[in-house]
């Protein structure tokens, strides 16, 4: 993974700093994680921008995928930013995947299940933007055929974007010989699943999905999700409140959609609404 940052002329040590996590098939440069960071930097916040294995400037560095799992690469981002920092409070953001990464990540670690690292106490607040928190519930969803546009979507981005490091692998070349996957189950099953150690999609599900584990997240969250969310059912955040601890401020909005929370002067209005939770 590679951290891109952006520091303000006036941070000093014990300032505020931040993690920003992009979702599916995106980067340090999608105009979301550009807006953010040039929020943050506005209120003399130090920007991480972190691109997931095979993204941005990540691509040439990986021979493994990125995938909603990969909780640990959030960890080992706060990691370097703990390091690089030494004191002050860490913030963290994710968005779509990111955002399911991240909650993941603080789940575990509250649920024991992973080490509790020693700057876990700096990191005063996150925020979760459109988590896909149900994995398999979300690729439920997807199935159907009035999204298969979206299923196209990404099925070629991510298939294009392979990073070289994936691509020359023999196991990626053989699954990928024939037909293009028609939806992103298909896709899970013939090559997410396989090449990062599951033994498919039904297995890589069970194993990632962040609903498992959120009810022991102890850090103080902010969860924005939409009613309309194509992608995300928003059964996943409300059919079952006890997911949610005393800490954790869930936020649903009758629309929004998937990260796109525009208003009606096509203000997007979600980065109002995490800079004012960091704000506190």
């Amino acid at each position: 993974i590679v951290l891109h940052e952006d520091r303000p002329a006036e941070w000093r040590e014990g300032g505020t700093s931040i993690l920003l996590v992009h979702g599916l098939s995106g980067c340090y440069l999608a105009p979301y994680m550009i807006r953010l960071a040039e929020n943050f930097m506005g209120r003399g916040t130090r920007v991480f921008r972190m691109d997931m294995r095979g993204c941005g400037a990540a691509a040439r560095l990986t021979s493994n995928l990125a995938h909603a799992g990969r909780s640990d690469d959030v960890i080992a981002a706060l990691d370097v930013i703990a390091r690089l920092t030494s004191s002050g409070p860490i913030g963290a953001i994710g968005v779509s995947l990111g955002a399911g990464q991240l909650l993941r990540a603080v789940g575990r670690i509250g649920q024991s299940v992973s080490t509790e690292p020693d700057w876990f106490t700096r990191l005063e607040r996150i925020a979760a933007v459109a988590p896909p928190l149900d994995l398999r519930r979300c690729s439920d969803n997807m199935q159907r055929l009035v999204l298969r546009p979206y299923n196209y979507y990404f099925i070629r981005a991510l298939i294009s974007r392979a990073p070289a490091g994936v691509r020359q692998r023999a196991d990626f070349q053989e699954r990928i010989a024939g037909p293009r996957p028609r939806t992103l189950r298909e896709l899970d099953d013939r090559i997410t699943a396989p090449l990062s150690g599951f033994v498919d999609s039904a297995d890589y599900y069970a194993q990632s999905s962040a609903h498992l584990v959120t009810r022991h997240n102890r850090v103080r969250t902010l969860v924005l999700a939409s009613e309309d969310d194509p992608i995300v059912p928003i059964g996943c955040f409300v059919d079952d409140p006890s997911i949610w601890p005393d800490a954790t401020r869930l936020v649903v909005t009758r629309t929004g959609g998937h990260v796109g929370f525009v208003d009606r002067t096509k203000r997007c209005w979600m980065d109002v609404a995490l800079t004012a939770w960091f704000d506190k």
